[in-house]
């Protein structure tokens, strides 16, 4: 397998996952895209660009803050995504909205073309560097790039917990597609690709080496709340390779999970929810 192979194996389960994520992730994702967006200041009229839009969170707020005569441009690999994205422009009567199945290491479009570019929690662990180039290139001079980015796993942030129990009872005879994600994680993971999005010193490196001027990186850190266990296995099974590790699991194993979770997370629970932690990283960076 190589780099390109599991990240189409990637957007094939984003598109599988589509309904699942537009329910149960992308409610907890609103508030980062809202303070993108309003960071961004995008003013009336504007030509956007949305990278890795997927259901079209981001891309719907920016195409309401530019107002009727500006334009977002929402691109992504999963066709499916972009189908719940294109549903939902319909339903807020959002005609400024075009959504365009594009990979975003290859944006085409003419140099300029664009007077500000957005990411939310969509930069690509394979290729962000190509990425940077290309978002650089389709915007115009003294154009912006906001971008939400996740910030270092932190051991008492509360999500190795899952991590480690998934890991532990996962079955040890997963079908072909499961296999194959698996060997697309660990290929991702040996490279060190996914860990460098998570440090914000080799992203605005990479920025810089892009043609970004005045990078600036902001750390924050939020507290996300689930209501019950269900809800935090509801999220975490949004994602295609968790849900079919899950679905893979035989009953017993499931059991042992459940029980292996909650004593991992006794820590983090308040009455029946669990409070955990992200660490994110907002971006911004000019043409």
């Amino acid at each position: 397998m190589n780099p390109d192979e599991a990240v189409l194996l990637w957007v094939d389960e984003y598109t599988r996952m589509a309904d699942a994520y537009e329910a149960n992730v992308a409610p907890r994702f609103a508030p980062f895209s809202e303070a993108l967006v309003a960071r961004a200041g995008l003013a009336a009229h504007a030509t956007v660009l949305d990278v890795s839009t997927g259901t079209g969170l981001t891309a719907l707020l920016a195409a309401k803050a530019v107002g009727p005569s500006g334009l977002v441009v929402g691109i992504d690999l999963a066709d499916g995504a972009l189908a719940v994205a294109q549903t939902k422009a319909a339903r807020a009567g959002l005609r400024n909205v075009r959504l365009e199945m594009m990979d975003s290491r290859n944006i085409v479009y003419r140099g300029g073309a664009f007077d500000a570019a957005l990411c939310s929690f969509g930069i690509p662990a394979v290729g962000h560097a190509q990425v940077f180039r290309e978002v650089q290139r389709v915007l115009r001079d003294g154009a912006t790039f906001h971008a939400l980015g996740w910030g270092p796993r932190r051991p008492e942030a509360g999500w190795d917990a899952f991590d480690e129990a998934l890991a532990a009872h996962r079955t040890a005879s997963p079908s072909e597609a499961l296999a194959r994600l698996r060997e697309a994680g660990d290929l991702v993971a040996q490279s060190g690709d996914a860990a460098a999005t998570r440090d914000a010193r080799a992203i605005t490196a990479k920025m810089r080496d892009a043609g970004f001027s005045d990078v600036d990186a902001e750390p924050r850190e939020t507290v996300v709340a689930f209501g019950t266990l269900d809800d935090l296995i509801a999220h975490q099974a949004s994602f295609g390779t968790t849900e079919r590790e899950l679905g893979e699991m035989g009953e017993s194993a499931r059991t042992a999970f459940r029980r292996d979770l909650e004593a991992g997370l006794a820590a983090y629970r308040e009455g029946e929810g669990v409070r955990l932690r992200w660490s994110t990283v907002l971006y911004a960076a000019k043409k």
